[in-house]
């Protein structure tokens, strides 16, 4: 994901960080306002800021004079109009994650009572879970083709229909063998919503808000999760865990129809070579002075993107750049092997066999949830505050100290106040999980790639992480059935803990860097 925005949402776009191209004269400051070179026409900088950018190379763009000052009526009601249209594209397009976050989550709940219904060994158990992993991973590596030879609403259309259709198709499974199917339909709308969610709002946001908007996905899916969990506890007492599954069908409804009224991304418009529909959408979400320059800049970047496309082989040759990609790899086993998706998924499961009923354990687990909504708004408020390093060190040191909390209340004698103090240190875990793994991670992976392999390294990183995660949550059930829950806690607090020496030592600093400051270290 982009960095957060350096602007603030009330403001215009500021002119930081710009650099003026040497070959064109120098413009002179009057009034607050720049001059061209023999001439009275004002000129301006142009917003381009790239995702993360501090400095960006640009030409002053001649600008008409502004009629209405920035502080009129009119002015203020064009900044509402951008503002309205660019939150109900990302709110609806947000949907995506937060159909994400509650059908990997909602399986947490759904397990307590479909393992007697449908008689489930602990290894059934593992891949149902897994099942809708493993088309996550698929949909992570063609979604990003879909998205650049259907668009990216198109993908998102076809996302939201797979939604709808899994949400009722494994509500109405007869079996295990066909709730396996119909959670690997689904899994592939997770994946690619994944992939494709972020492309997508970080190409339609403008940049003053574009951190910001694209970060409001992980809070989504945190937040997808929350929900998942309050709807297993509102349910638990019928034991409908049908309904439970099928309620997901309900955003994904709403996912189809929205999706359906918006427009692509300017920056798939202008790929294929529609530049009066990228005009269009971009008259809706930058200031119009913003506009053309913003197009010029678009085609600018595609055509040095593909003037350096070089393969993956390649550039792993660069001594710099191979050790990031492995940097890369890191983080993304590291998100799946520090446990966090056991917890997720077995929370109640493991809290009933803990001594808690089989209701108080669902209901327990909503605080998992809020925890994982805190952990996610902590990391966003930080990562540009303080650095993308220093959370993760005090996350990953906390989680080892929950971890080995949890197995150590594991190995004590079931009861109610041995599951209560279980979940509340489940709830740290997760908390902490969000703030030094979940969010630095996503980060990470979109910053220390150079530019010409970073789309192919994201995407062997992102079919990483859903392989790990499918991995993890298939062996804990019988592995934790064969060694207990708590030998698995503690081998995720050693796995922690070795995780902790890894970012240390291979993690760069990338707070204030621009991305092509980065890709030009990397590939020195």
């Amino acid at each position: 994901m982009p960095d957060s925005p350096r602007g603030s949402t009330d403001k215009e776009p500021e002119r930081r960080g710009a650099v003026l191209n040497p070959t064109v004269p120098v413009a002179q400051a009057s009034g607050g306002r720049l001059i061209g070179p023999n001439t009275d026409t004002p000129v301006r900088v142009p917003h381009t800021v790239g995702d993360d950018a501090e400095k960006v190379m640009v030409s002053p763009v001649t600008e008409p004079p502004v009629e209405t000052p920035p502080d009129s009526p009119e002015r203020e009601a064009m900044r509402a109009r951008i503002k309205k249209f660019v939150l109900t594209v990302v709110v609806i397009a947000a949907l995506g994650g937060a159909l994400f976050g509650y059908d990997t989550g909602v399986i947490s709940g759904v397990l307590v009572y479909l393992t007697p219904d449908f008689a489930l060994s602990q290894t059934q158990v593992g891949v149902i879970t897994s099942s809708l992993l493993i088309g996550a991973a698929i949909g992570s590596i063609t979604g990003g083709w879909m998205a650049d030879r259907w668009g990216r609403r198109m993908t998102l259309l076809f996302a939201g229909a797979l939604f709808f259709l899994g949400a009722l198709a494994q509500a109405l499974a007869p079996d295990a063998t066909v709730m396996i199917i119909t959670r690997l339909f689904l899994g592939v709308a997770v994946g690619t919503a994944s992939l494709v969610v972020p492309m997508y709002v970080s190409e339609i946001s403008p940049p003053t808000y574009r951190g910001r908007l694209v970060s409001m996905n992980s809070l989504m899916i945190a937040s997808g999760q929350l929900l998942a969990y309050i709807v297993n506890a509102l349910l638990a007492p019928t034991g409908n865990w049908r309904l439970m599954l099928a309620m997901a069908a309900i955003p994904a409804a709403a996912l189809v129809i929205g999706m359906y009224f918006m427009p692509d991304s300017p920056r798939w418009y202008l790929k294929q070579g529609r530049t009066v529909d990228a005009k269009k959408v971009l008259e809706q979400s930058y200031y119009p002075e913003n506009v053309e320059p913003t197009i010029a800049e678009i085609k600018q970047s595609e055509a040095a993107d593909a003037a350096v496309k070089d393969s993956l082989s390649d550039q792993l040759r660069k001594p710099k750049v191979r050790a990031l990609f492995y940097t890369g790899i890191g983080l993304a086993l590291i998100q799946q092997f520090v446990g966090v998706n056991t917890v997720i998924y077995y929370a109640p499961s493991t809290l009933a066999q803990a001594g808690m009923g089989d209701n108080a354990a669902i209901t327990s687990s909503i605080g998992i949830g809020v925890g994982a909504v805190i952990g996610v708004m902590l990391g966003m408020s930080l990562v540009d505050k303080i650095g993308r390093r220093p959370p993760m060190f005090l996350g990953l040191a906390i989680m080892v100290v929950a971890l080995v909390g949890m197995g150590l209340m594991e190995r004590l004698t079931q009861s109610t106040a041995t599951g209560y103090v279980l979940v509340t240190l489940m709830i740290v875990y997760v908390c902490a999980f969000q703030l030094g793994v979940g969010v630095p991670t996503w980060l990470l992976i979109s910053e220390i790639f150079p530019a010409p392999i970073r789309a192919t390294a994201m995407s062997i990183c992102t079919f990483l992480i859903w392989m790990g995660n499918f991995t993890v949550s298939l062996v804990f059930p019988p592995l934790g059935e064969l060694w207990g829950a708590s030998t698995m806690f503690f081998i995720f607090a050693v796995v922690s803990a070795l995780s902790l020496v890894f970012c240390y030592r291979r993690v760069p600093e990338t707070m204030g860097e621009s991305l092509d400051d980065i890709t030009s270290k990397a590939e020195s």
